[in-house]
């Protein structure tokens, strides 16, 4: 397959078998929807992709203009490759909490970076983030604020492409869907598209313990790219059966499983479906089929979640690798 360019790879992921978490004897298989094989390596290609081409199409987003966008680190990833072939002028809005290797990557693109580092009065900075995002975008010309956390736009990217894609995938043999919340649109986008075909789906949604979208007070936590200190539009609680909370200890364990007996290196967000994923094989009926979306690499966290100084520093070890 010849593609133009870097951007028409972007979908038709993978469905991998994660077979050391599944059970064979009652039929329990686990299947993961391997995001980091896009070109910007997560799951955040697809909602950028869509942000842009439907402001482009409503005419808010025209040629030379500039993008500002609030980032935890992938998004901003995707918007900078994007916006370097769509001839954009991109800031992102990012806080320390991004990993050092995010920031490279946005500016490799020739993106701007700007760091919130005041916390806002929940503990986090995505709050912040977001506050300064929407003034860059007020007081500049030509620029405009995608919003991915409330722009239906993003929730349409996976309706029409993930969601179809693992029913096809695996032929409509789906019982349970799994994901990170974060802005809500992978998750509920997917979710809404599988449940009009497949009414009998259970879909589970899982965010950080501390995180405060599906309620109760913020605590900081070190998972990143997933967990907001606020409840983003985008999340559509009407698509989700089951809210689960994953503490980081469990997420970045789990990753560690999947790196020394899948040969995967995930992210801590993808660790955290996995060990909700775990809990809910654990409890199956036979003839589960399970899939959960894994959002993006674990090569952006080799100085985090695969470092055992900063695991330790955190004091995070030892890991359970059982």
């Amino acid at each position: 397959m010849i593609s133009n360019n870097i951007l028409d790879v972007i979908g038709d992921t993978p469905l991998i078998q994660i077979h050391c978490l599944g059970n064979p004897e009652k039929n329990i298989r686990i299947f993961g929807k391997l995001e980091s094989v896009n070109p910007g390596s997560s799951v955040k290609d697809r909602s950028a992709m869509q942000l842009i081409e439907a402001a482009e199409k409503s005419g808010a987003l025209k040629p030379g203009d500039t993008i500002v966008e609030s980032s935890s680190g992938n998004m901003g990833h995707a918007l900078a490759m994007i916006c370097a072939v769509r001839k954009y002028k991109f800031i992102c809005i990012l806080d320390p909490k991004t990993p050092k290797s995010n920031i490279a990557l946005v500016k490799a693109f020739g993106g701007n970076v700007e760091i919130v580092t005041e916390k806002d009065s929940s503990g986090g900075y995505q709050k912040n983030r977001i506050e300064m995002a929407k003034n860059i975008a007020k007081n500049m010309s030509n620029c405009v604020n995608l919003d991915q956390y409330n722009n239906n736009a993003a929730l349409d990217a996976h309706y029409h492409h993930t969601g179809p894609e693992i029913l096809k995938q695996l032929d409509g043999d789906i019982s349970v869907l799994m994901g990170c919340v974060s802005t809500g649109s992978h998750l509920c986008g997917t979710a809404k598209y599988l449940k009009e075909q497949l009414p009998q789906l259970r879909v589970v949604g899982v965010e950080p313990a501390g995180s405060v979208i599906f309620g109760g007070t913020y605590k900081p936590f070190l998972q990143n790219g997933t967990g907001l200190s606020f409840t983003p539009g985008n999340y559509l609680p009407a698509h989700v059966d089951e809210e689960v909370r994953v503490n980081d200890r469990d997420a970045f364990s789990t990753c560690h499983v999947m790196a020394r007996n899948e040969g995967l290196l995930l992210g801590g967000s993808s660790g955290a479906v996995l060990a909700g994923a775990r809990t809910i094989a654990k409890s199956a009926e036979p003839n589960t089929t399970i899939v959960v979306i894994l959002p993006d690499s674990g090569l952006k966290y080799l100085n985090t979640v695969y470092n055992d100084e900063w695991l330790a520093s955190h004091h995070l070890l030892p890991l359970d690798l059982d």
